[in-house]
């Protein structure tokens, strides 16, 4: 759903280049967006471990435990990542790298050990990585905060990961089916063709089904404001009042690719980002 609504909504204003090549808009408060995370983090364990309401099942303590490594596993490689192919650790990517474990554990929690956890965590740590920038440098998509790399692939990183290690342990007449939960790599592949059947329905029903939405819902009633409203925020034209009272905030006009400053002596930004003086 965050890609179709992405794809037909369209990027931010200067998010890309003529050429094409994107421009990062930083986030305006990394600490709290990483304090953000550890909140989502510790929710996670009610989510994974509490969501059946059944505190009698002692498997809850498996599945929390294999939250708590997967997550922190993926958040480790992805900053790992990030700090060997750009040379910096990445506290943004290593936030989503955290996100994208817990996603991928979410589907194979009660179902896969502690070591299999590692593996999926380590794994998704490094999908978040490649896919954020896949969608942003191939796909042309502005994904603002990574939404469908960390939940959209990891989530489906995380159906197929049942069907690959779950180890036979737990699941006994789930769903009224004979036989516990087992990945092809203990032995059952009827699990995995399960999985994948399950990726395919999200991606053709999930996908296809909200790409017409946002379709129909933009040719009727329109999805995106105004530009001005864009470039000044949302705050003030969706809620009225200002979120950030301290950011002053000036008229502006973009121009085939150019922004201008609505003042008497317009300062000109170019489409890489940067000042070209006062004209």
């Amino acid at each position: 759903m965050a890609l179709a609504g992405a794809m037909v909504i369209g990027p931010r204003i200067g998010k890309f280049k003529k050429d094409g090549t994107p421009v990062a808009i930083p986030g305006h408060d990394i600490p709290m967006a990483i304090l953000g995370t550890i909140i989502l983090f510790f929710g996670w364990f009610a989510f994974n471990a509490g969501s059946t309401l059944n505190g009698t099942d002692l498997r809850l303590a498996v599945v929390a435990t294999n939250t708590m490594i997967a997550g922190a596993v993926g958040g480790l490689v992805a900053m790992l990542y990030m700090w060997i192919k750009y040379g910096k650790p990445d506290p943004s990517m290593m936030c989503n790298g955290a996100l994208a474990g817990l996603v991928a554990i979410t589907a194979p929690r009660a179902f896969v050990n502690g070591i299999s956890a590692f593996i999926i965590g380590a794994v998704a740590g490094i999908l978040v990585c490649v896919s954020v920038a896949f969608v942003e440098n191939k796909l042309k998509v502005d994904d603002p905060v990574g939404a469908f790399s960390v939940h959209g692939v990891n989530g489906l990183w995380g159906i197929l990961s049942v069907g690959i290690f779950a180890d036979g342990t737990y699941g006994a007449g789930l769903n009224g089916v004979q036989g516990a939960v087992t990945g092809i790599l203990y032995g059952s592949t009827g699990q995995l063709w399960a999985q994948l059947i399950d990726i395919a329905v999200i991606i053709i029903y999930g996908f296809g089904l909200s790409y017409l939405f946002y379709k129909a819902l933009d040719a009727i009633m329109g999805i995106r404001v105004k530009p001005e409203d864009e470039i000044a925020g949302l705050d003030l034209p969706e809620m009225g009042v200002l979120a950030y009272p301290d950011f002053q905030l000036t008229p502006v006009v973009y121009s085939d690719g150019v922004l201008e400053k609505n003042m008497k002596s317009p300062e000109v930004i170019d489409d890489t980002g940067i000042s070209k003086g006062v004209k």
